[in-house]
């Protein structure tokens, strides 16, 4: 089984779904089922994970849509609004919703610099640690953000997207690898091995990002290492084919074993999120 974990998918802005105005998706038009399902399947990929876009500010109705239409082969983590004021609610209701597995949230400066305090995002952290629900969190390369909050909350299932490196346009350079490599300490932290051909120099395989990721492998073990592409940021660096994200994993990376492949390249992310094979994730929200 093969999921990639972290796709855009998006429609075109309606005035009853507003974008968020200080935001452009990644392409210049919209990208939904209908132009990636037939890329995952001459590429061989089953599932994907639809992350909304920040185009989309808290509003996760297309991406539900998406997997209600295709329950074999969508599921989504969700964006929040992390100080709400109901927050605790919210989480607690979370995976209810047909097709969600997850969180997802931003955590870089930017979005941080609406928070009145360095803590105020506290009571989302405790209520999806007392939970147990998935969030993944884009660092943007400050992976001491994540650190300070593991160090309070040392059970949270966090997935650190895209090897908690810097925004794509910044750095091809991981900033902090000694910090992301600690936090292998906290057993539930497992880490998305995405955007990886906009990081190398070079054309594919991309061997210039190859040690960075088998370093990770190493570090985390590949249960906890989980295959993401974030194609239609590639795409539109025109860095690399969604056939070729597919394929450094499948075939160009250096895993230790074919068992250690199959993890990274699904099976881990499919046990860690709750999204067993061959079972629609639109089924699963009676369970959680």
């Amino acid at each position: 089984m093969i999921l990639d974990t972290q796709i855009h998918l998006w429609e075109a802005e309606r005035p009853d779904r507003p974008w968020r105005p200080d935001r452009r998706p990644s392409l210049p038009t919209p990208f939904g089922p209908q132009e990636f399902l037939p890329l995952m399947d001459e590429s061989g990929v089953d599932r994907a994970i639809i992350v909304p876009p920040g185009i989309m500010g808290t509003d996760n109705r297309f991406a539900l849509e998406c997997a209600a239409a295709y329950p074999d082969r969508f599921a989504v983590m969700g964006l929040i609004d992390v100080l709400a004021e109901e927050i605790e609610e919210q989480v607690v209701r979370w995976r209810q919703q047909p097709g969600m597995l997850g969180i997802r949230t931003h955590l870089h400066p930017a979005e941080r610099a609406r928070w009145p305090h360095e803590r105020a995002a506290d009571r989302f952290w405790a209520a999806c640690e007392r939970t147990q629900t998935p969030v993944a969190v884009f660092l943007a390369g400050d992976i001491a953000v994540a650190a300070a909050v593991l160090e309070r909350f040392p059970h949270l299932k966090l997935v650190i997207d895209h090897l908690g490196l810097p925004p794509i346009d910044v750095s091809a350079e991981h900033p902090d690898l000694p910090g992301l490599l600690a936090l292998a300490r906290y057993p539930n932290v497992a880490v998305k091995l995405s955007t990886l051909p906009s990081r190398s120099r070079l054309g594919y395989p991309f061997p210039d990002v190859h040690a960075l990721v088998m370093r990770v492998v190493a570090t985390f073990g590949a249960e906890r290492c989980f295959f993401g592409t974030d194609h239609t940021q590639q795409r539109a660096r025109g860095r690399a084919t969604y056939r070729q994200e597919v394929d450094l994993f499948r075939q160009a990376l250096p895993f230790a074993n074919e068992r250690e492949r199959q993890l990274v390249l699904g099976e881990a992310a499919a046990a860690y999120l709750g999204w067993p094979a061959g079972v629609p994730s639109t089924t699963l929200a009676t369970a959680a």
